[in-house]
């Protein structure tokens, strides 16, 4: 029995989807009879349970998919989002299922592009422009809110475009990074890079603009391996950051109240304080779902939301969903050491990374233990653009899994320089080679015959149509 299929055996999807929905319907009931009947949101409740259970039911019977970890946390994480939303705002539970709705369907279109290398490849530039051209329309059109240029409202309805670009920042630099033949690719990907963190600067969006820099130094990281490169960046970084803050004081002035909350507990530090509270006050088993305070403190259910899964859900839901959210981290560590490509290991390991790493923000700065910088809370904060990037972050995880793709799982790319040479890929043990053709994936030949065994990997004739494997150069 190989290692997936174990794994698979080991996660009883049906079993865990039952778990979940009876938890949903648990906590949905909750808000439907904690005060006037609402329909609608029984609509909204109703509707997310059906796209739920077809999901899992059209992937599993008819898409040939047996790897559903990821969406399993996906489904529970926004069914949470959904009840607080409701809980606070019952007007915008249907908008906020909507946006559910669409970030499934990013994940879906993003998983069959993922699937074709030669696709991302050609794609790599295109995505590379749309994605300056959303920021510089951003910088055109965004009005200040909160601190920052970075919304924008057309029709009624608001766009964080920062949001969607961070799911083209991890395409972009995956896909450049994983075949660099030469230093032009590295110098595009820098100009892109540093392109996107000088426009967050200019819309003031320091905490988005920070999750970039640490998503950069994952990916160049997994390319190079070299400690003293990176660090010598991080340094660099540091520097141009101090020189920001003591050349415009206005940054400086929105930390302030870092670690002086307690000081400023009516004014600048009321939300903090408060969090820390409430949250407090909720002890293991919560205060129940509607039951708090926290929910009428600004921004209550987008950058304070862990504060509300503490103190109405409880202590033991609120430290089960941070370790959910390092169990994608480690999920994405283990499918990149057998996946097929180094594309799909730098694209999978940042993206988890990202996930993890705008999570400690959100929650230490909520906290007061690192500087607030106005995050959200990944899949569980309010809002339509957060949602959307959060399902688009996790198909660059599934993707990564050699289960998603079961007729590929048997093939590599000719480049995959991450992996020592005895890297088993698929569900075969087989010795990592390295194949003659570029851009496409290789099959590699299931059988070999005992002479064929015999004779140098170079010199093998190609006999039964498969596509001849030569030595790693």
């Amino acid at each position: 029995m190989s290692s997936n299929e174990g794994l698979n055996k080991r996660f009883n999807t049906g079993f865990m989807l039952c778990l979940i929905t009876l938890f949903q319907l648990v906590t949905f009931s909750t808000v439907l009879f904690n005060g006037e009947f609402n329909p609608i949101l029984l609509a909204v409740f109703a509707g997310y349970i059906v796209v739920e259970w077809v999901y899992f039911i059209v992937a599993s019977a008819f898409c040939n998919q047996n790897n559903f970890e990821l969406e399993v946390l996906a489904f529970l994480f926004s069914g949470i989002s959904l009840t607080i939303s409701a809980s606070v705002y019952d007007d915008y539970a249907p908008k906020q299922f909507v946006a559910i709705i669409l970030g499934l369907v990013t994940f879906i279109a993003m998983l069959l592009v993922l699937r074709r290398t030669d696709v991302v490849m050609k794609l790599r530039m295109p995505v590379a422009v749309a994605a300056i051209l959303l920021l510089a329309l951003n910088l055109a059109l965004a009005q200040y809110n909160k601190g920052a240029y970075n919304w924008i409202t057309i029709g009624g309805f608001s766009i964080q475009p920062s949001e969607i670009v961070k799911l083209a920042f991890i395409f972009v630099g995956a896909a450049s990074l994983d075949k660099l033949q030469n230093s032009r690719s590295l110098t595009k990907y820098l100009i892109f890079s540093f392109a996107c963190v000088g426009a967050l600067f200019l819309m003031r969006d320091f905490g988005t603009a920070l999750i970039f820099f640490f998503t950069f130094i994952i990916i160049a990281f997994m390319r190079s391996g070299d400690v003293r490169t990176i660090a010598l960046v991080c340094v660099a970084a540091a520097l141009g950051a101090i020189m920001i803050i003591y050349f415009r004081p206005t940054v400086a002035a929105r930390f302030s109240t870092y670690r002086h909350i307690w000081e400023q507990i009516n004014d600048a530090g009321m939300q903090q304080t408060r969090v820390l509270i409430y949250s407090a006050s909720g002890g293991l088993l919560g205060l129940g779902i509607g039951n708090g305070k926290l929910k009428d403190v600004f921004a209550s259910t987008t950058d304070l939301v862990f504060g509300m899964l503490c103190e109405e859900w409880g202590m033991i839901i609120a430290f089960t969903v941070i370790l959910a959210y390092v169990f994608i981290l480690l999920y994405a560590i283990k499918v990149a050491r057998t996946t097929r490509s180094a594309f799909y290991a730098i694209a999978a390991c940042a993206a988890a990374g990202l996930i993890l790493f705008q999570t400690g923000l959100n929650i230490f700065g909520v906290t007061d233990i690192v500087p607030l910088t106005g995050v959200t809370l990944p899949f569980i904060s309010r809002g339509g653009s957060s949602m959307i990037c959060s399902w688009g972050l996790i198909a660059f995880i599934k993707a990564a899994d050699i289960r998603t793709y079961p007729k590929l799982s048997e093939t590599i790319l000719p480049d995959h320089p991450l992996y020592p040479p005895d890297v088993k890929i698929g569900r075969k043990n087989v010795k990592r080679t390295t194949a003659t053709q570029s851009g496409k994936d290789v099959p590699i030949s299931k059988k070999r015959t005992s002479a064929q065994k015999d004779i140098p990997v170079g010199k093998r004739k190609n006999s039964s149509g498969d596509i001849p494997i030569s030595k790693k150069k």
